[in-house]
């Protein structure tokens, strides 16, 4: 027995809930000259924790990435993608209610089919990677009859996961993507809170005092002067945040960000301001959808009396609506 195949499958311990992970650990594979398999979920019988489309990396060294179910089965995952590995060739298999696994469960009663792509092509792990980094959308597709992957640039915010004509389409849509404007402890807490949670996080502050913590909490730190708002790195999958307490200031900076088209946008402040928020901007014109889409008071919860109580409040705001967009 090789010194490879004496290794029993175990976590790289990459962060499961980045989608680029699969694809670093493949990467890496590579250049250490492992063979590899991506696996994917293309089937759901019942309920299961992960949602179609789910993904795990397995190399042949019994590395692996990612999750397929709530971590009870990824294991064997891995055990049977490696089995695929050395074949060279990919396969369906079920785990769950009715695989011929009968002694592995899913806690949840349900099965998932997941497929097991081996071997794939550098050139689409690199290209995964490249825009993934630069928060750019694609789809994959999977032919398991043939044996075959390819990767599509561009994908619809709303677009979902499915089977198509015999083919699996598999899309990738970056991180919640946080942008914060304005100062004080509540932008600290969220930022520090959004990095803690491995969101990318931009925060352009209209004080410098409190930059430095910011910058290390490891977001990206934007000086803002006056009332003139630098260009935002906003895209459909970008929630922006307002926490500042100078109102003639956040008026004027609000009405250039309702110009984007984030999934969420929302501003610091009681229902008393917020409705004194809304009466600026009508006056100064903002037509009524864009100011609809203006969350305030923000937060899941509150009043909440401190800074670390809003940032969870809010963030817990910003997933729920990063669900409902993700379907």
């Amino acid at each position: 027995m090789n010194e490879i195949s004496a290794l029993p499958p175990r976590d790289a311990g990459l962060d499961p809930d980045d989608p680029a992970s699969v694809f670093h650990l493949l990467s890496d594979g590579a250049r250490a000259g492992l063979a590899g398999a991506l696996v994917t979920i293309i089937d759901i019988k019942g309920g299961a924790p992960r949602a179609l489309g789910a993904q795990m990396a397995v190399l042949e060294d019994g590395r692996y990435c990612g999750y397929v179910s709530g971590g009870c089965v990824e294991s064997a995952v891995a055990g049977e993608a490696i089995r695929c590995i050395r074949a060279g060739a990919g396969e369906i298999l079920r785990f769950g209610a009715g695989s011929p696994f009968i002694d592995i469960k899913l806690p949840c009663g349900g099965s998932i089919d997941v497929h097991v792509h081996v071997r794939p092509e550098a050139p689409i792990v690199d290209e995964a990677l490249r825009l993934l980094e630069a928060r750019a959308p694609f789809s994959m597709t999977f032919s398991p009859g043939e044996g075959k992957a390819a990767l599509s640039p561009g994908s619809g915010a709303r677009e979902r996961s499915e089977w198509r004509d015999g083919v699996f389409h598999r899309h990738h849509h970056p991180l919640t993507q946080l942008v914060l404007i304005g100062e004080g402890h509540e932008l600290v807490s969220l930022a520090q809170l959004g990095r803690a949670a491995g969101l990318p996080v931009h925060a352009f502050m209209t004080a410098d005092a409190q930059s430095p913590i910011v910058a290390r909490s490891g977001a990206a730190v934007t000086p803002v002067r006056g009332t003139t708002l630098p260009a935002l790195p906003v895209d459909p999958f970008t929630a922006i945040v307002f926490l500042l307490h100078d109102r003639f200031k956040e008026s004027a900076l609000l009405e250039a960000a309702l110009g984007h088209e984030p999934f969420y946008i929302g501003a610091l402040g009681s229902r008393r301001t917020h409705a004194m928020r809304v009466a600026r901007l009508a006056a100064a014109g903002v037509s009524e959808d864009r100011i609809a889409r203006l969350h305030g008071p923000i937060g899941l919860f509150g009043p909440t009396r401190t800074a670390s109580a809003l940032a969870i409040s809010v963030l817990g705001q910003i997933t729920e609506a990063r669900v409902r967009l993700d379907g």
